[in-house]
């Protein structure tokens, strides 16, 4: 009884802040993710009064390819379509339904390939769909605040709403991962998830992976880009460790990035006289995910791990990208990097200005570490307030206005 309650709880997601004002303006609205990230439930929860299909039904599937004006006609709105990837061929029929009328939120679409559904609805349908990116929870999201969560910017004024945890706690989180089946899952359950959600990638999204030989290299290249996540790429590097060219590596990083496994954080450009690195650094969205592919096997092992500065990293910058992208805000981020090795996580570009941002894994943090906001701060005029993400329990003010404070306080 207590498991069944447990399952039935429903946890907000902060897009529904979005989705219904947008639908009132569009005639129709695309919500895009990764697998089982919680689109269906999401679009449930906040389109009770929809009629809801799937294309994942065999017999819907065949009608919407085949006589998609048809399918229309019996589906009339308002109605949200899941899994419309599979029918491109609706998007035409979808377009000449929404030129008949002046009605507004008529249809709801949503898929798990994401930049292929995005440029069909560019292409397809112009003006009249806006489109929408769900990622796993965030840590707002699962205390039950999501729809309290604002983008973030490095402020003396920190929300402080989320529950703080502990080191030991955040490890936890840090290992758990943050897909909706997973954030109560014991180890043998989470091992299962995330091991046939790498298998129902590959399989169903990753369509170029026809015989078993490739799928199974793909599968040691995302391993080896695990290892790589929070560093900055080197095609070359991937292609010697994988055992795959060249075209390849780029190829396939290609489809790990288009999919919304990983996140690639280009280098700060600006007219400055020091030169700067040109690679993007790579980070996955889900730690939890890193932990599998990495075979970490528990949070305890993951604090001891000897890249665990690297994960901490890529848990902070997926769930500042959260805060940004579930506020369906376009993230403008950057590192900061010059040869003379002065860096920078994290640059968060809003209204003119860069907040730099620095994380670290420790509980204290020497401002003598901090040498990379101060080279930025010298060298870039319009730089703002920066802060430090790091393990501290409670917030307090660095030299040089610096605000560090914890995960939980963003």
């Amino acid at each position: 009884r207590n498991l069944k309650k447990m399952k039935m709880k429903y946890l907000h997601r902060t897009i529904e802040n979005v989705l219904p004002k947008q639908s009132a303006f569009y005639k129709g609205v695309l919500l895009s993710g990764m697998r089982q990230v919680g689109k269906s439930t999401l679009l449930k929860q906040i389109g009770e009064q929809r009629r809801y299909l799937t294309l994942n039904n065999s017999r819907l599937l065949r009608m919407a390819k085949e006589a998609p004006e048809e399918f229309l006609v019996l589906n009339p709105p308002p109605v949200t379509i899941e899994e419309v990837q599979w029918a491109p061929e609706l998007f035409p029929a979808l377009k000449a339904a929404f030129d008949e009328t002046e009605d507004r939120g008529l249809v709801w679409l949503s898929g798990s390939q994401r930049l292929s559904l995005w440029s069909q609805v560019a292409d397809k349908l112009p003006g009249r769909v806006a489109s929408f990116d769900l990622m796993p929870f965030s840590i707002y999201e699962r205390q039950g605040l999501g729809l309290s969560q604002k983008p973030y910017i490095p402020s003396l004024n920190l929300p402080r709403l989320l529950k703080p945890k502990t080191v030991s706690e955040t490890w936890d989180i840090i290992f758990q991962g943050a897909w909706p089946d997973v954030l109560r899952a014991d180890n043998d359950t989470r091992e299962i998830f995330y091991d046939q959600l790498i298998n129902l990638y590959i399989a169903n999204d990753v369509v170029q992976l026809n015989s078993i030989e490739k799928r199974l290299e793909f599968q040691k290249f995302l391993a080896v880009l695990a290892t790589r996540s929070g560093q900055e790429l080197n095609y070359s590097d991937l292609s010697k460790d994988c055992g795959i060219n060249l075209p390849t590596v780029k190829a396939w990083l290609s489809i790990v990035e288009a999919s919304g496994l990983v996140f690639l954080l280009p280098p700060f450009y600006e007219n400055i006289e020091k030169r700067l690195v040109k690679s993007p650094k790579m980070y996955f969205v889900d730690t939890g995910l890193v932990c599998f592919l990495l075979d970490i096997q528990s949070s305890e092992e993951l604090s001891r791990y000897y890249n665990r500065g690297a994960i901490f990293e890529t848990f902070v910058i997926s769930e500042i990208l959260k805060s940004w992208v579930h506020n369906a805000k376009s993230p403008s981020f950057y590192f900061y990097r010059d040869f003379e090795k002065s860096e920078v996580d994290l640059l968060i570009h809003d209204s003119g200005v860069y907040y730099p941002i620095e994380i670290k894994s420790s509980v204290t943090v020497s401002s003598k570490k901090l040498t990379g906001l101060e080279a930025f701060k010298k060298n870039v005029k319009n730089s703002a307030m920066a802060s430090v993400i790091s393990m501290t329990p409670e917030p307090y003010v660095m030299e040089g206005q610096v605000i560090n404070h914890s995960i939980w306080d963003i």
